[in-house]
């Protein structure tokens, strides 16, 4: 025990005098070079970190479910900090999509919907119109989103137009109601990892156009 704690003292004053030091080296690269394993019985401090230069090449560290650190891989991750996917229904019904189960747990995620278009079944064409079902002379407005589902517990999607149909044009120029192939781009984020969600915020406007809403907590 004295001899390991004399080679860690004159390793000190080396390193007062170098700069360096190395933990079986001898040619230390860095201010502390070790070779072989580190364990730490109590708390590890970073004072001074630094930015990484290299932006790219960066790597997460994280801690597994077995107490080890590992630099996050996201190509060996079963999932990532934020995940894109895209969903593509075909031939959907002329009234859209009501529900879909994407057995996606709510909660360790959260979904949004970034985007969606439609096209007609097999063709391709994009002379897909939205009909409304109580009044002709009116095109209803979509409704494309993810929702819990608390029975479930998953995410649900929803592609529809209130009150409405898709309709396209047949060979003869009538419009008539189609199947829709619905495409819904989603952004799937990982709760706990870089999200994290807040209570909802219900603001009542009274009938005016403009208000202001409680900042969330936190921010």
């Amino acid at each position: 025990m004295k001899k390991i704690l004399l080679t860690f003292i004159i390793s000190c004053i080396t390193a007062t005098l170098v700069g360096q030091v190395g933990i079986n080296t001898t040619t230390p690269s860095t201010a502390l070079d070790v070779v072989g394993d580190v364990k730490l019985d109590t708390s590890l401090f970073l004072e001074n970190p630094g930015n990484s230069t290299q932006i790219r090449g960066s790597k997460l560290l994280i801690q597994t479910t077995s107490d080890e650190i590992l630099q996050y891989d996201i190509e060996q991750s079963k999932y990532g900090p934020i995940n894109q996917v895209q969903f593509i229904f075909r031939s959907t019904s002329k009234d859209g999509l009501q529900d879909y189960d994407t057995k996606i747990a709510v909660s360790d995620y959260l979904v949004t919907v970034q985007g969606y278009y439609f096209l007609e079944p097999v063709s391709g064409d994009t002379d897909v119109m939205p009909y409304s079902s109580v009044d002709g002379d009116n095109i209803e407005g979509f409704q494309m989103y993810a929702y819990p589902n608390p029975s479930t517990g998953t995410w649900f999607l929803r592609g529809t137009i209130n009150n409405g149909v898709f309709r396209t044009r047949n060979p003869t120029g009538i419009f008539v109601d189609t199947p829709i192939d619905l495409f819904m781009n989603l952004i799937i984020y990982r709760k706990d990892f870089i999200t994290k969600s807040v209570a909802d915020i219900t603001v009542d406007l009274g009938n005016s156009e403009t208000g202001t809403a409680p900042i969330p907590p936190g921010f």
